[in-house]
């Protein structure tokens, strides 16, 4: 698991699991609440106890850093795209 942003700069930890599946997405935790939130679209799955205005923020946060999310998504498990083509 790694963390991408920190809760002390952002208010959320927001994790990708090395271990994950498809389709991109990671882990939003703070204090005992968690959710998921796929990246394309961004959507949420798996409330555990996050408020509609916490929804909000979270949402924010990841429309701000959707890129950087992206990329560490790619970094750890492949973009999902094929360089091989056939003939």
């Amino acid at each position: 698991m790694v963390t991408v942003l920190h809760r002390r700069r952002h208010g959320f930890d927001v994790r990708i699991h090395t271990d994950d599946h498809e389709p991109a997405h990671a882990h939003v935790y703070r204090e005992r609440k968690r959710v998921r939130v796929y990246f394309d679209p961004v959507e949420f799955e798996g409330n555990r106890g996050f408020t509609a205005g916490e929804l909000r923020q979270i949402r924010n946060l990841i429309d701000q850093h959707i890129d950087l999310l992206r990329e560490q998504w790619d970094r750890l498990h492949g973009s999902g795209r094929s360089d091989f083509t056939f003939a």
